[in-house]
């Protein structure tokens, strides 16, 4: 019999789909089932711990959307690792995202959600050193790797510096490559606030994720060589498909 040894828990508080969840990520954490091994299927699942196979699909949907399994079809559920599937970026540069989802042997697209001129509220003003009701670009974003979505990104730019922007295609475009054309638009210092979080209603949505799954949010500011602050942008970044290289160098050692 297969998992002779655990039972599901019916007397606590804890959902079926989680505790299932939990112990076939045990299962592969130890290495019971190995990378590329076949998990048991649904109808086995079932029939050991006496649930609904929409419980089954539950818990094996979160594990293939934090990176641990992967349905083939007409094959069954395998083994994944989660690692291997992550996009690296780098804290250190500036690379283009389209660069590095290639190194993965992916294919990098971009998703425009919204692109309008908006007048600043308070809040969004300070956020760009301008005053209340100065009118800023927004740009709404969602990017993918292959079909996976990985990001929400929206920017808030400076209508009067960066109103040429408006006639681009950031469908097909690098948003930092654009604003490099000029040098009083062009990034020179970024500096990025990086927090962990849960999935939020609308990351749910956009990024496929299940209730309560980790994000990395990253607050972004960017400045011009003369320090003149021209983007400010919030990303969130599912969790279990993205990780991040930071490089520090101590001189003078």
């Amino acid at each position: 019999m297969i998992f002779a040894n655990y039972n599901l828990d019916r007397s606590t508080p804890i959902p079926l789909y989680y505790q299932l969840k939990g112990f076939l990520l045990q299962e592969i954490q130890n290495g019971t089932y190995p990378v590329g091994s076949c998990i048991p299927t649904e109808l086995e699942l079932r029939d050991r711990f006496h649930i609904s196979r929409t419980t089954i699909r539950q818990a094996i949907t979160e594990l293939v959307q934090e990176g641990w399994l992967e349905r083939r079809t007409s094959k069954g559920t395998f083994v994944t690792n989660p690692r291997e599937k992550q996009i690296p970026g780098y804290i250190r540069s500036f690379e283009p995202f389209y660069q590095q989802v290639k190194k993965t042997g992916k294919t990098a697209r971009t998703e425009l959600l919204d692109m309008k001129i908006i007048s600043s509220t308070e809040e969004q003003a300070a956020w760009l050193d301008l005053e209340p009701g100065e009118k800023l670009i927004y740009l709404s974003r969602r990017r993918f790797a292959d079909s996976t979505p990985l990001v929400t990104i929206q920017n808030y730019m400076p209508y009067s510096l960066c109103g040429f922007i408006l006639s681009h295609n950031f469908e097909k475009e690098s948003l930092y490559e654009i604003l490099s054309q000029k040098p009083e638009t062009a990034p020179y210092l970024v500096r990025n606030i990086i927090s962990a979080d849960k999935a939020t209603p609308e990351d749910e949505k956009l990024l496929n994720l299940a209730c309560g799954s980790p994000v990395l949010g990253f607050r972004t500011v960017s400045r011009t060589q003369d320090d003149v602050l021209i983007d400010y942008a919030f990303s969130r970044y599912h969790g279990g498909l993205n990780k991040y290289e930071v490089e520090v160098c101590q001189e003078h050692l």
